[in-house]
């Protein structure tokens, strides 16, 4: 009986996309034997395909569980040789103590080749790829967790400031709180304040971290307004560390800060005149007084300079005059009886021109001042 073309053609297509598929094994590269609680570490994950794996992705999200939590720090995917290497660390954080069974999952999902062929010749039908999806079960990791009542694990630094020790009543005091680091800096819980006497405003606590391989690194703040109408202590501060460096408990504790209020202003004593004591505090008010008489007496120089400035005077039409004659001839134009006994003086010859002049002006500046 012969083969259909169809059955071989669909025989074909099955080997070659069995043979194109390809293979991976994951594996665990690196993984603590034992930690404490509220101490981590990086387990890192792999996944080695025999080829360049093209249609293959990998969904990985690593979640917690009631023994341990799980946190992705880094992923990196690369080809080398034609082989396709993905790495994936998860850092793994106690807890509660005893034997940690980690076990994660990862989704492996392979478009299969028919939707790639579909795709790459357009057919109409084609709406989206199709996926063949893999539920695969990571490599078991077992970690001893030891039991740990610290507050926190890691290596951390505690630190406790103000901005001033000495205030008047109702004066403010900044009073800031500093945790620095890596570790699990994540569970840290901010302090409360409660001093009798005082009040106290504060503001959530900054944090400011990033995932590392050690845990969570940076810094948390806490800030603090103080306000009282009397000298009080601020009481020390402590947390208890667990430092995964030395594998010690320790106690991070700030010493008792003394603030010193003093008195406020009296409303009566505000009116009072300054007393002066010693010979610095006559020399500033000397200074003061040399100012003050200095500033008058150059008011004093730019309004005399102001009143004495040189003015322009207007000039009159006979000012363009030249001679005694043209000067009659200007004013007889004019038609105005008050110029008639100068004009008649010129035309006799009794009066310079000059002369004519200054009557003329004197006559205009008496007008003026009459007016």
């Amino acid at each position: 009986m012969k083969q259909s073309l169809g059955r071989l053609l669909l025989l074909f297509l099955l080997i070659l996309g069995t043979a194109d598929a390809a293979q991976y094994k994951w594996s665990v590269l690196k993984a603590p034997k034992e930690l404490h609680v509220g101490e981590g570490a990086v387990v890192r994950y792999q996944c080695l395909f025999d080829g360049s794996a093209g249609d293959y992705t990998v969904v990985f999200k690593p979640t917690d569980s009631k023994s341990y939590k799980a946190s992705m720090v880094t992923q990196d995917d690369r080809v080398i040789n034609g082989k396709r290497i993905l790495q994936f660390d998860v850092l793994i954080t106690p807890v509660i103590g005893g034997v940690l069974d980690v076990k994660l999952d990862a989704l492996v999902r392979r478009t299969t080749f028919g939707s790639i062929e579909n795709a790459s010749i357009g057919r109409d039908n084609v709406k989206k790829y199709d996926f063949k999806d893999e539920k695969v079960m990571m490599p078991d990791v077992k970690i001893q967790a030891i039991d740990n009542t610290a507050d926190l694990s890691g290596e951390i630094t505690f630190a406790v400031l103000v901005d001033k020790v000495k205030v008047r009543s109702h004066e403010p005091v900044h009073l800031s709180l500093y945790v620095r680091g890596r570790g699990n800096l994540n569970e840290f819980v901010p302090f409360e304040l409660n001093i009798s006497g005082v009040k106290h405003f504060s503001e959530p606590a900054h944090r400011d971290l990033s995932l590392g391989e050690n845990g969570y690194e940076g810094e948390i703040r806490q800030e603090f307004a103080l306000v009282s109408e009397k000298s009080y202590v601020i009481p020390p501060f402590s947390v208890s560390v667990f430092d995964t460096k030395t594998h010690t408990n320790k106690i991070l504790r700030s010493q008792p800060i003394n603030i010193d209020v003093e008195k406020g202003f009296e409303p009566g004593n505000l009116l009072d005149a300054p007393q002066l004591n010693g010979y610095s505090d006559w020399k500033r008010y000397g200074f003061y007084a040399f100012f003050m008489l200095l500033g008058v007496i150059l008011a004093e120089v730019a309004r005399w300079l102001w009143v004495h400035r040189p003015r322009r005077k207007p000039k009159a039409f006979w000012d363009s005059a030249a001679t005694a004659k043209e000067l009659s001839i200007l004013l007889s134009l004019r038609g105005e009886s008050q110029y008639l006994q100068i004009i008649q003086l010129l035309d006799e010859g009794n009066i310079s021109l000059n002369e004519a002049k200054n009557k003329l002006r004197l006559m205009t500046s008496t007008d003026e001042e009459k007016r």
